[in-house]
Order: structure tokens, then C-alpha cells, then sequence
């Protein structure tokens, strides 16, 4: 399978090009310009570099979130314009699965600020064969995440932007952290592909496809509260 893929669910943009599990090209970005500036340069630069047409894609992969929404809203935007004006399948994967899977094997929580003193997290067992599911990716208080929802009696790796902006919040907690090397703490866009090819998952409805934004907006739910 010859796959692009597209993560803007953080304040990172990353873009690849591979070819089952290759990754034949990838560029990743974080500079003082928005998604909707940076993504279709970024996805021309890295198919040049790979030396590979669009027409000739068989997939594209897209962060579904959790993110931020703009972020979101871009990058899906983006992958579903370039899938439904070539006929191309769609896959969305998890942006707290793409960080887990960029970890060794064990306990992994992904970290991803939410801000009102929440995170978008998830937890997973990493296995050489891929993710196994603890926690279904969800919006909560991080004391809750550490009282309530770790294994008990295993080293639990923390990664993502929140897991050093709370770095001390979970120091402080009686768990066994450890903290995954800065380098791997932004998604890739080539993870995503890796954990779509893993486990095989059906492709999305481009016109159905959502972001999985976890929680509504404050907008939102200033809206519902009318």
C-alpha cells in the first residue's frame, strides 16, 4: 500500500510518504504559520521528495483527534479533499494511538493538554504486535487519570506536550512514570500510517468522517446551555 499521511491535531504538522510499513519521506513542522498554510506545501514537498505521484496513492491516513479544533477541522479538511477528488480510501487514526505506538513496549498513556485542568488521554499496552486498549480515549481531570484508571504494579510511560507541562503533578502521585524522550513527544504523521497498517482497520467515510473531538467546544457548550 502506498500511503499518505496527514497529523494537525497538535501545534505540530507532519506529513508522509511510505509504502506499507517504509517510510519513504516525512516532513514535520512547528513554526509561527497556521495548518491551513503549511499542510498542502507540506504534502507537495514530501511526495517530491519520495518521488511519488498523487494519482498513484492507495490510502490516506488522517489524525482524527483528540486536538485542537482547528487543527482538526484542517487537517481532515485537507486529507478528505485529496481522498474524494481521487477516489482514494480514508483512514483515521487515533491522535492519542499514533503517540502510544511511537513508545517501547509496556503501559503508555498519551498526554494531550485539554486546558480547564482536563487531558485528552487514553491508555494502551504496547506490544511488539501493536495496541491493546485500557482506556478508551476520553477528557478528564489528570488526578483522576492517576487514582483511577493506571494498572496497578507497572511502570506507566507518559508521553505527549501535557505529560511535561504536568510533569511534577505526576511525580508527586504514588505511580511508577516514565517519561518518553522529548523527541517522541509531538505525533508523526508516519505513526499513524504504521497503526492503521497494524491492525488492519476498514477505511472512513469520507463524506461521515469527523473529528473525534472528545468534548464540545466552549462555544458549544455555551450554546447548550441556552
Amino acid at each position: 500500500m502506498l500511503w499518505l499521511a496527514i497529523e494537525s491535531a497538535t501545534l505540530v504538522a507532519s506529513v508522509a510518504v511510505g509504502r506499507d510499513t517504509k517510510v519513504m519521506a516525512e516532513i514535520t513542522s512547528q513554526v509561527a504559520l497556521t495548518h491551513s498554510e503549511r499542510l498542502l506545501p507540506m504534502v507537495d514537498q514530501v511526495l517530491h521528495l519520495a518521488e511519488v505521484e498523487l494519482d498513484n496513492l492507495d490510502g490516506i491516513v488522517v489524525s482524527a483527534g483528540p486536538g485542537s479544533f482547528t487543527g482538526l477541522r484542517i487537517g481532515l479538511a485537507t486529507a478528505k479533499g485529496l481522498a474524494h477528488a481521487r477516489s482514494c480510501p480514508l483512514y483515521a487514526v487515533s491522535t492519542l494511538e499514533a503517540l502510544a505506538w511511537q513508545q517501547p513496549a509496556g503501559i503508555v498513556a498519551p498526554l494531550l493538554d485539554a486546558r480547564r485542568q482536563q487531558v485528552y488521554t487514553a491508555v494502551y499496552r504496547r506490544t511488539e504486535m501493536g495496541l491493546t486498549t485500557i482506556l478508551q480515549p476520553t477528557a478528564l481531570a489528570l488526578q483522576e487519570l492517576l487514582q483511577s484508571h493506571l494498572p496497578a504494579g507497572e511502570p506507566v510511560r507518559f508521553v505527549g506536550e501535557a505529560s511535561q507541562l504536568y510533569r511534577s503533578q505526576i511525580l508527586a502521585h504514588d505511580v511508577s512514570a516514565v517519561f518518553a524522550n522529548p523527541l517522541h513527544n509531538w505525533p508523526r504523521a508516519s505513526s499513524l500510517a504504521l497503526v492503521a497498517l497494524s491492525d488492519g482497520r476498514p477505511a472512513s467515510s469520507v463524506s461521515e468522517l469527523r473529528p473525534a473531538y472528545i468534548r464540545a467546544s466552549q462555544a458549544e457548550q455555551k450554546l447548550g446551555g441556552k
